[in-house]
């Protein structure tokens, strides 16, 4: 019996080749060639508009801080843990840890998945 993946990341690019990946979550149109599963969540207008408000407010006060796109980061986070709910998978391979943390802190069936990021999908992959 194979196992269902889902991969989760914000820049397709960042997540590596895995063989039994069944669904990709990307924010925007963002397609991947080894999968024609790739859920794109559209991120709203309001929400750009937003992040850009708060980024030229972050860029002009702190100067060192690297923390953009926070808006459109949480709400990519809230609609993949939306998703996920509903879903029935074995593992979950994320970009990174930030954003393993902000999308399992809002999916309540945490222990349901077995989770990997990136780096260690990687070494057991590849």
């Amino acid at each position: 019996m194979s196992e269902k993946i889902i991969a989760v990341a914000l820049d397709i690019n960042k997540i590596p080749y895995v063989n039994n990946i069944e669904v990709i979550f990307t924010p925007g149109k963002q397609k991947i060639w080894y999968t024609s599963n790739t859920v794109s969540i559209e991120i709203p207008r309001y929400i750009k508009i937003g992040d850009n408000i708060l980024n030229n407010l972050t860029k002009k006060f702190a100067k060192k801080s690297k923390r953009y796109n926070r808006l459109e980061f949480n709400y990519f986070a809230k609609k993949v843990a939306k998703s996920l709910r509903k879903a029935e998978y074995d593992e979950l391979v994320f970009e990174n840890d930030q954003l393993k943390h902000q999308v399992m802190s809002k999916l309540n069936n945490q222990k349901t998945y077995r989770v990997r990021n990136t780096k260690r999908a990687l070494s057991a992959e590849g």
